[in-house]
């Protein structure tokens, strides 16, 4: 009787109590995410997302690897030094061409920051009028394919023979442009063109954009195996980025307010300079923030063909995939 009361009140304790027990907290999954320069407002989205605890409620602890000078972004990634990264699609596209399994997950800048500029006492306007003069391209190591690319495919796309155009080699200072020795200069929106009119410089700008010319620009990257073995950090990862760069567009001021916990160069001007230009090319009005089309996707991948950048013909649908925006977005990109 003594031995039945007990095993009762035992299962009852069981029932009352332990049903109520928690399960001790999950281990959050440790990720890198390699940037693709040092910290600035050209990352906010990222920042704000830590900040705002949107890793966290993913069950994610994130670490910030800084780009840089003479960093290789994608040997990083495909190392296993960091799960995801900030590239250019070019890049993307170079490295899928040479077999190596990096895949975009969103686009995050989904217009390009590439401008030409030209003094605004030059002359020089348009396409045409960089015929005869000097534009600085040259590949050095502020150079970057981005401004090749776009050149090539502005000129051909408006019919200018490109062997009239002079060639020089590219200062990421701007000293020989702000001088008059170099006509043109190529520089993104988001970085060069800010220190040229911190420099009190007065420009003509040509967007590559107005001409017609498609591309995205900083993209969300991973690799082939890290999608089909963790599919789940996948799509809570890119939610809680997402959601971060969501509200870098929507309260920008603060965005730069955490920003400025990160950068390099902590001078809330240049980085509200910098998102003031960043927030169009990220928040385009034409669909949602991070999506991709394939007809850009093989824009892109049809002039890097046709000018020689890749060593070898892709696929162009495995440089990218839409399933985790298509799962974060219910199929909708509006």
């Amino acid at each position: 009787m003594i031995r039945t009361s007990t095993t009762k009140w035992i299962i009852l304790s069981l029932f009352l109590f332990g049903c109520n027990t928690s399960a001790p907290p999950k281990t959050p999954d440790e990720v890198t995410l390699q940037l693709k320069w040092v910290h600035q407002a050209q990352f906010a989205g990222f920042y704000v997302a830590q900040e705002k605890g949107y890793y966290a409620g993913e069950n994610i602890k994130i670490t910030f690897l800084e780009g840089g000078q003479g960093i290789n972004l994608a040997q990083n990634i495909l190392l296993g030094r960091a799960h995801f990264g900030v590239m250019s699609p070019e890049d993307i596209l170079i490295q899928r061409s040479q077999g190596k399994p990096i895949k975009a997950l969103a686009a995050i800048y989904r217009r390009s920051a590439v401008v030409f500029a030209a003094l605004a006492d030059s002359g020089i306007f348009r396409p045409s009028d960089f015929i005869g003069k000097t534009v600085a391209l040259g590949n050095t190591s502020g150079a970057t394919p981005e401004f090749e690319l776009q050149l090539n495919s502005l000129t051909k796309r408006l019919g200018i023979d490109i062997s009239r155009i002079n060639i020089a080699t590219y200062d990421p200072e701007y000293t020989a442009f702000s001088k008059g020795e170099i006509d043109v200069t190529p520089a993104f929106s988001t970085g060069g063109l800010i220190k040229m009119k911190q420099k009190g410089l007065k420009l003509n700008l040509i967007w590559p954009s107005e001409y017609g010319i498609r591309f995205f620009s900083d993209t969300l990257v991973t690799t082939d195996s890290l999608i089909d073995q963790y599919p789940d950090l996948i799509l809570r990862f890119l939610k809680a980025t997402l959601k971060g760069w969501r509200d870098a567009v929507e309260d920008y001021p603060k965005a730069v307010e955490i920003t400025l916990k990160y950068a390099k160069i902590a001078d809330p001007v240049l980085q509200t300079a910098m998102m003031e230009a960043m927030l169009p090319l990220v928040h385009t009005g034409v669909d949602v923030i991070g999506w991709m089309t394939p007809e850009i996707w093989q824009e892109m991948a049809n002039l890097m063909m046709n000018h020689g950048l890749l060593t070898a013909p892709i696929d162009v649908n495995n440089a990218y995939t839409l399933r985790f925006l298509k799962e974060f977005y219910n199929g909708n990109p509006k």
